[in-house]
């Protein structure tokens, strides 16, 4: 048990990790999508990919990183990480990337010899291959159309790039010194977070601080729960048409959406939403569920903290092969 003040003193001290990662991310990124788009975000995890803090850039950011960490997890067990490691992935379906360039850099935090907590960032690249320049193709039907893509891989080692990997990298795309610039700068901002974490750890301890990331998380949580609990029971429906996804043009595709509400307990029901599309209009589930935490967080009386808690606060069901969770390999 962490005393509140401790708690609040350490959830503060996280958020402005986070805060720190992302300004200098958008100080040291080579292309004018991070410096000026500022289309990139940043985040901590704990070692079981938990989110602890994270500044909202872009909504849809509040799914990647949990789903990015635990693809690295199931490729990497925690005694194959170590100290110097750096991961990429920018998989949609191996990963938690919305679609191809978006590239999510993860780094391991070590006190010692245990793993501690990871820092990422995601951000949106210039080009990664494909047809088209920005690889970024409206007429795409699957995502080998979309430029290249990376499940889960260690891409640095004792906090070298592997210049193996960086070959690829640099021979997939049109514009390889901003994509490499943009990588190097979000290592460099997950590296500057490490190094912030572990201050903090030498100040209160690993034990300290995971005790009141548990406890702010159960809080936000508990409390978005509650506020819920005051809204009115009942559920409602409703539906968007998108024009086309592109490919099928003057087709719209409908996105569909029943909100059940009983108690404390709220669910988004997407089941009725058309087929996965052709063209490039898909989404990931978790990327849907970060959009309906926006939702509820812009609903909310008061600001809560970013953690795992928003997201544990609610319920998504989509249902496979539609537009919300499409199967392989349907374009994004």
């Amino acid at each position: 048990m962490v005393d509140s003040i401790t708690e609040e003193i350490l959830s503060a001290s996280l958020a402005g990790v986070v805060k720190q990662m992302q300004e200098a991310l958008f100080r040291t990124g080579f292309s004018t999508i991070i410096r000026e788009s500022h289309d990139a975000s940043c985040a901590v995890l704990t070692s079981e990919g938990k989110l602890a803090a994270q500044h909202i850039v872009l909504p849809l950011h509040l799914g990647v990183f949990p789903t990015s960490v635990a693809a690295v997890l199931e490729a990497y067990p925690l005694e194959s990480i170590f100290p110097g490691d750096g991961f990429l992935v920018n998989h949609p379906y191996l990963g938690g990337s919305p679609h191809a360039p978006d590239m999510c850099v993860i780094v391991p935090v070590f006190s010692g010899t245990e793993l501690i907590y990871f820092t990422a960032s995601i951000a949106h690249k210039s080009d990664i291959g494909g047809p088209v320049p920005g690889s970024c193709s409206g007429k795409a039907t699957d995502i080998y159309s979309e430029g290249i893509h990376f499940p889960a891989i260690r891409f640095v080692i004792n906090f070298e790039i592997s210049p193996e990997i960086e070959s690829v990298i640099r021979a997939n795309s049109r514009s390889p010194d901003l994509v490499m610039g943009d990588i190097r700068g979000q290592l460099g901002c997950a590296w500057l977070g490490s190094d912030r974490i572990l201050q903090l750890v030498e100040k209160y301890s690993s034990e300290t601080i995971g005790l009141a990331i548990l406890q702010r998380t159960e809080s936000v949580e508990r409390s978005i729960r509650r506020e819920i609990s005051q809204w009115n029971d009942g559920e409602a429906s409703g539906e968007r048409l998108l024009d086309d996804d592109g490919v099928r043009v003057g087709q719209p595709i409908q996105i569909a959406v029943t909100v059940k509400k009983k108690g404390e307990r709220l669910i988004f029901d997407f089941t009725n939403s058309d087929d996965q599309a052709i063209g490039p209009a898909n989404i990931r589930p978790s990327l849907v569920k970060a959009a309906c935490a926006y939702v509820i967080i812009s609903s909310l009386s008061n600001e809560v903290t970013i953690n795992q808690g928003v997201l544990n606060s609610f319920e998504i069901t989509t249902r496979p092969g539609s537009i919300l969770e499409p199967e392989m390999p349907a374009p994004m």
